[in-house]
């Protein structure tokens, strides 16, 4: 299972490249990790007859829920009898449930919490080498050097109705990185930067949870980790990402809340920390591009809240907020028409086809568009189910009932929901691998609290006599 879990979590970064096609849907790194998952799940159910136990909660049952929702959601494509709509939902489904089947093995399996930290050690650890590359890539961009950009392959950027297919085909689609003067926004091996700043925040969680408690990190070697956590610090800002600055400062909000109030010390120097650097790298960038990443920063935000209250301040070049706005009132539009169900998965683009929406920029409204109310509840029942175990466990002195592992991941998890939700808004994460990867993260390090604390669970067995003794009594 621990190599399974390392090739999920690793072929992020190989997401911008198929292996091949199966029509539209591109078959990745993910999906080969996803059969190693599956293989060595099902040894575990069938070979070694091992019995399923998913914890009583709210979060358990809202994601067999979610699994209803999505295909009760075939409802408004089977009565418009539309194939091309089917057929959509059908593909939509089938990679939905793919993925929810990954997430509910992980919150029935007894899968040990340390082959999760050993996934996240290595991610670490390669979080030097994508960071620094980033940083590579803004000079390499400047001026004209090597691999300064990489080409997208994977058709599922021409299905997200942004590019043209033949163009990616061709390989003649690259990252998406707009350029203010000599200043390019970092991508790393990322497609674009949004998605290298969630990559950076997750390692800084991962950084700054143990932190925050006292507890000994992810990887004890405290010189890596100041390097990797300045790194970070500097790829996140210079992603340029209102992504970046809505997580960071979700997370500083979310543990002054969160935290007792001796950990204000550590909140007002890991604010201090932060700052220092994005002072000293901004001064270093503008020094070699006379561009002040900071005043974009504030440039941007300030015109999208001029544009809101009425002002005439103007935001950045290509600001993407307003039109991400423009997807989520569509997405509110094509729930009023269908509330109940939704219009189906998948089928969010063909309610108007005139309209110039691919699909919705929010996970948390794409939900609720395609799979209606119902699915939508599920949704937050599993985001609101899971903060509020990890709170229960965590925030008080069951927490000290629990194994040293799975305090850092419990401790590590209820940042990362947070964030998860925070993602929903700003993001699709509704049919995203790697959120339903996390999500997979999360359940199974509330399977190990359950264990160690008596929390009431639910036995499932499918093989009432594992395979391997059938064998064994077969042959001899």
């Amino acid at each position: 299972m621990k190599i399974a879990l390392v090739l999920l979590f690793t072929s992020q970064f190989f997401g911008i490249y198929q292996i091949f096609a199966l029509n539209t849907y591109p078959v990745t790194m993910f999906d080969v990790g996803m059969l190693a998952f599956y293989a060595a799940a099902f040894k575990k159910i069938i070979w070694d007859g091992e019995t399923l136990e998913f914890p009583r909660n709210v979060a358990v049952f809202c994601l067999f829920g979610i699994v209803i929702a999505s295909i009760l959601s075939a409802v408004i494509p089977v009565l418009d009898g539309e194939p091309v709509k089917q057929f959509q939902y059908l593909k939509t489904c089938t990679h939905f449930l793919y993925l929810l089947l990954m997430v509910i093995l992980c919150a029935g399996l007894n899968i040990k919490v340390s082959d999760w930290k050993f996934s996240i050690q290595v991610l670490m650890v390669a979080a030097i080498g994508v960071n620094i590359f980033g940083m590579y890539q803004l000079a390499a961009r400047a001026l004209d050097l090597p691999f300064a950009w990489f080409n997208l392959n994977s058709v599922a950027f021409a299905n997200r109705g942004g590019y043209d297919l033949a163009a990616v085909n061709q390989g003649d689609v690259r990252q998406l990185s707009l350029n203010y003067g000599s200043f390019y926004r970092a991508t790393s091996i990322f497609s674009e930067p949004s998605a290298l700043a969630s990559f950076c925040m997750f390692i800084l969680t991962a950084q700054l949870v143990p932190f925050l408690r006292g507890a000994d990190n992810f990887i004890r070697s405290q010189k890596f980790n100041i390097i990797l956590s300045i790194l970070t610090i500097i790829s996140l800002f210079l992603t340029f990402s209102l992504t970046a600055l809505t997580l960071f400062l979700g997370f500083v909000v979310f543990a002054f809340v969160t935290e007792r109030s001796k950990q204000s010390i550590k909140l007002i120097k890991i604010i201090g920390v932060v700052a220092l650097v994005i002072i000293c790298t901004n001064a270093v960038v503008e020094f070699a591009t006379d561009i002040s990443v900071s005043s974009l920063f504030t440039q941007r935000v300030g015109g999208i809240v001029s544009k809101i209250t009425g002002g005439r301040a103007e935001t950045t070049g290509g600001e993407s907020f307003f039109g991400r706005l423009s997807t989520i009132e569509y997405a509110l539009e094509v729930w009023y028409r269908y509330p109940l169900t939704g219009i189906g998965m998948g089928c969010y683009y063909y309610y108007d086809k005139s309209e110039a929406h691919g699909f919705s920029d929010s996970g948390l409204f794409s939900c609720l568009s395609e799979t209606g109310f119902f699915g939508f509840l599920m949704y937050i029942g599993i985001l609101g189910g899971l903060v509020f175990v990890f709170k229960k466990y965590v925030l008080s002195n069951d927490y000290n009932r629990l194994k040293p592992d799975t305090k850092l991941m419990s401790h590590f998890s209820l940042y990362n929901v947070m964030l998860m939700m925070i993602a929903s808004f700003t993001a699709n994460t509704f049919v995203s691998s790697y959120f339903w990867l996390e999500i997979a993260l999360f359940y199974s390090i509330v399977v190990a609290i359950a264990k160690e604390t008596g929390m009431p669970v639910i036995r499932f067995r499918v093989m009432d006599v594992p395979l391997k003794n059938m064998l064994y009594k077969a042959t001899y």
